[in-house]
């Protein structure tokens, strides 16, 4: 399906590059997308709020466990026939979720949903590795961090505006024309459908991985539910994760056979950029949860409009990730420009670390600016840097581990936030709370300003709600600390990566040995 371009003049065609970009934003944006919509879903099916979230953790449970095997399903059947199964399957079960009569049947489509689009973003990553040489990775890298990035930032803009208007089914019926559209695309791009290889595969490996991904996906997933180790449930679940990832380590160890190739971190590149992945995935999908939730709860913003604050965010960082990756980073060491890309994201989270009540809507957009700058700085770089030195026949596997850690970390930093937030609100509200006094006379003079009577007998439940406001945003205000601090912690293993960039002396030295050999074969 793809096809290596060896002359710097060569493009990649426009429909391998529109169609690829349209396969990797269809299962991330379907995340965010469908969240939004949970409060009607529940109502739909009359369920409540722990069971509702079955259909969040079933599509995570199936994404962790497929998206590492890409590469052997690459291996196995082929790239293009691995994509037009994974394209057909996410569209079909998209409708299927779109029609289901049940929360049961729901949750059940959703997990062939995740387990069918999981392979979509590895792949499309390593289709435009190999469409552009390795001189040009950084634009490929920035063509694919559109979908990626832009995508979850979208996806409450579009989430927000299909459940204010139309029914919450749509946010899964949207997927229908995106994936017919894909796989055009993706047909068209090569007739023939090559074969693949008979690979040996360690069943019993799998087996270990997937009860440990499962279990540990379903304890970041259903911790908060279960006010996490106080219920017997988190600590099985917890103790089986550690065990079967202890023996799926033991038993990977030296074979040939695994379906994960963890030979691949033996590469210095490869290990740092997957655990730098996998820690700004645990710091920005924290920030893309916590930003809109924000405006909802504390500042009263309509989901559309909730979703309408982070829009700039993704348009600044669709244009600067192209600008940087086609101007800046050929010329500069791509560990300069992701450590400016981590400063700025942690500035943008003190920024709305510092908001109070008063805040406007800029005050709010305005972080997302800088943050949409910061996004276009690291992720298409780290991409880049973490492949620079993996083969390409490779690069499937590496693809698949790569974003499997960056879906895992995400998962971890909604889990660690989330509960953070529960934790704080509850310390404020103590702490606001003891101020709440008969002698104390800021009450009054509130009580004056706010026009309420002492004597009013719904005088306490305003007090009360006013108090819970004032505590939350100060508990936000403590969750946007922890992820600036997460951003920042980031820094120092940056520069444990290799330089990777390429001078230009360097690339017109490659072009001259290129012409050179051609002209001796010739």
């Amino acid at each position: 399906m793809s096809v290596r371009l060896e002359g710097d003049e060569e493009k990649p065609s426009v429909a391998l590059v529109v169609g690829v970009m349209l396969v990797a934003t269809l299962e991330v944006l379907d995340v965010t997308v469908v969240n939004i919509a949970l409060p009607h879903i529940m109502g739909s099916f009359g369920a409540t709020p722990d069971q509702v979230t079955w259909m969040i953790t079933s599509y995570l449970i199936a994404t962790v466990i497929v998206m590492p095997l890409t590469g052997y399903f690459v291996s196995r059947y082929g790239r293009q026939r691995t994509m037009l199964v994974g394209v057909v399957g996410f569209t079909v079960t998209s409708l299927a979720c779109g029609l289901s009569w049940s929360l049961t049947s729901m949750v059940v489509f959703r997990f062939l949903q995740g387990a069918f689009g999981a392979v979509l973003v590895p792949i499309s990553q390593s289709i435009l590795l190999d469409a552009y040489p390795r001189e040009r990775a950084n634009q490929a890298m920035a063509l694919w961090g559109l979908a990626i990035m832009v995508a979850p930032v979208m996806g409450p803009v579009i989430g927000g505006y299909i459940t204010e208007y139309w029914s919450w089914p749509w946010v899964f019926f949207i997927n229908i024309p995106l994936g017919c559209i894909a796989l055009f695309l993706v047909i068209d791009r090569e007739k023939s459908l090559p074969k693949g290889n008979k690979v040996d595969a360690d069943w019993w490996g799998l087996l270990y991985l997937a009860i440990a991904l499962a279990s540990f996906q379903t304890v970041l997933d259903q911790g908060h539910m279960r006010d996490w180790f106080e219920s017997k449930f988190i600590w099985m679940l917890s103790w089986i994760s550690i065990c079967f990832a202890l023996l799926f380590i033991a038993r990977a160890h030296g074979r040939n056979d695994n379906f994960i190739d963890i030979r691949l971190f033996a590469d210095r590149n490869f290990t740092f950029g997957c655990l730098l992945m996998a820690g700004y995935g645990m710091a920005m999908y924290s920030n893309i949860v916590m930003w809109p939730l924000l405006a909802q709860s504390v500042f009263s913003y309509p989901a559309d409009q909730a979703g309408w604050i982070l829009a700039p965010r993704g348009v600044v960082s669709a244009i600067m990730m192209i600008t940087i990756g086609t101007w800046l980073a050929p010329r500069v060491d791509m560990r300069w420009i992701i450590g400016i890309g981590l400063i700025f994201s942690a500035y943008a989270a003190s920024m709305m670390a510092g908001l109070s009540r008063d805040a406007g809507t800029f005050s709010l957009v305005a972080p997302g600016l800088l943050m949409g700058l910061a996004m276009a700085c690291v992720f298409a770089q780290l991409s880049t840097a973490t492949f620079s030195t993996i083969a390409p026949e490779k690069s499937s596997d590496a693809a698949g581990i790569y974003n499997a850690v960056r879906g895992i970390g995400g998962s971890v930093g909604i889990a660690i936030t989330s509960a953070f937030l529960v934790r704080k609100e509850q310390i404020h509200w103590h702490n606001l709370g003891t101020n709440i006094s008969e002698v104390n006379p800021n009450i009054y003079s509130w009580m004056e300003k706010a026009d309420i009577a002492i004597d009013e007998p719904t005088a306490a439940v305003k007090l009360g709600k006013e108090l819970f406001r004032h505590a939350e945003m100060a508990a936000f205000n403590d969750v946007f600390w922890l992820v600036a601090l997460m951003f920042i912690s980031l820094l120092p293993l940056v520069f444990f990566m290799n330089n990777t960039q390429r001078s230009k002396g360097d690339l017109t030295e490659k072009k001259v040995s290129q012409k050179e050999s051609s002209s001796h074969q010739g």
